[in-house]
């Protein structure tokens, strides 16, 4: 009976997600997708999020691709390296996901984007190893009542969590004595 129903579907390129009773591919391209750091963690953040077909980023990032990102990035090839790591991966963004419109904003999260930035986005995705740029995101989630999801590497291990505003607990909250002491002597 399965077999029936994928052969009669029109197919198109997500039709073999629509197969997923709870799947919504229209509210996951009209979703607004703040991508917050487009390095190892946020490739693959935005390589799947074209993948999946979301057609509204904006992806923020203010380094350069340096020689050794080739290794670990999907979205930025040899003639990348010395480009903002934001507009090279914008344009592969768009290179997946040919629909898709995708803003690439080369600045420092923390002292050049505003609330508006956030208030824009439906969902804000971070994958950043700076836990001063990560308090001002949470805090700036907050403000403007939208979700994020935080990602990072530490050491050998992944970590991702979730955050909702009005929904304890915060990053913030998580941040123990060693994390406010690293805060203190980069402020």
């Amino acid at each position: 009976m399965k077999s029936l129903e994928i052969r009669d579907m029109p197919e198109d390129r997500y039709s073999r997600l629509r197969l997923i009773p709870w799947w919504d591919q229209s509210r996951i391209s009209n979703c607004k997708l703040l991508v917050i750091g487009a390095g190892a963690l946020g490739n693959e953040i935005l390589k799947n999020a074209a993948l999946l077909g979301f057609r509204k980023i904006v992806v923020v990032d203010m380094d350069r691709i340096e020689e050794s990102n080739l290794s670990r990035t999907v979205l930025f090839r040899n003639e990348d390296v010395g480009a903002f790591k934001a507009d090279a991966a914008a344009r592969s963004v768009r290179s997946i996901e040919p629909d898709a419109v995708v803003q690439a904003l080369v600045a420092n999260v923390t002292y050049e984007t505003g609330l508006g930035l956030f208030e824009w986005s439906d969902v804000i995705l971070a994958g950043l190893d700076n836990r001063e740029a990560r308090l001002w995101i949470n805090r700036a989630a907050w403000k403007v009542n939208r979700p994020w999801i935080d990602g990072a590497i530490e050491g050998i291990n992944g970590v991702a969590r979730v955050f909702v505003p009005g929904t304890p607990p915060c990053y913030e909250c998580t941040l123990g004595e060693a994390d406010w002491a690293l805060l203190q002597r980069r402020l």
